[in-house]
């Protein structure tokens, strides 16, 4: 009876954390593109461009460049999201949180992971929202436009940092 006890005990210590504090977490995921040609010469070969980067809740990463060492491959980026209702999350196609070369605002609307394969195809700066799928959980989306989003993406932030309902008329520099 003590060794049942015992074994019953050290599988919920083992398994227990998992389920109990679940990552929250976005994994960004850079595939190669196919159709552009021979990769940037930066020391990768096109075998080696497609990776993924993990940022950990609330870890604002402000230049991608300095972690990912496939930032520089050609390729286009993907993502999944874990976390509770309200997760919120920013990515920007500038260095340090810059607003010029576009953004994604992601806000999680359930406990689903959100996946999304496509990060530019969402109306022009106004806030969209998805509903669950088999695929995907449900999602609210406030993309602002910029050439190439999809293969810039460079920073990220956890949290709301605009004041105003349209973050790109928020007066609020994102620090």
């Amino acid at each position: 009876m003590k060794f049942k006890m015992f074994a019953l005990g050290m599988i919920f210590f083992f398994f227990s954390p998992s389920l109990i504090f679940a990552k929250q977490e976005l994994m960004l995921s850079k595939e190669q593109l196919f159709d552009s040609g021979p990769a940037l010469d930066f020391g990768h070969s096109r075998s080696d461009c497609s990776a993924l980067y993990y940022v950990d809740l609330n870890e604002n990463i402000p230049d991608m460049r300095r972690d990912f060492r496939n930032y520089f491959c050609e390729g286009m980026y993907t993502l999944t999201l874990d976390g509770p209702p309200g997760t919120t999350v920013t990515l920007f196609g500038g260095f340090f949180f810059g607003k010029e070369r576009g953004f994604l605002i992601l806000k999680k609307k359930d406990d689903q992971k959100v996946w999304l394969l496509h990060l530019e195809e969402f109306p022009d700066a106004q806030w969209f929202t998805s509903e669950a799928t088999s695929k995907s959980g449900a999602y609210e989306a406030y993309y602002y436009p910029a050439p190439n989003f999809r293969r810039n993406v460079s920073s990220v932030k956890w949290g709301q940092w605009w004041k105003d309902a349209n973050p790109v008329e928020s007066d609020v520099e994102v620090k």
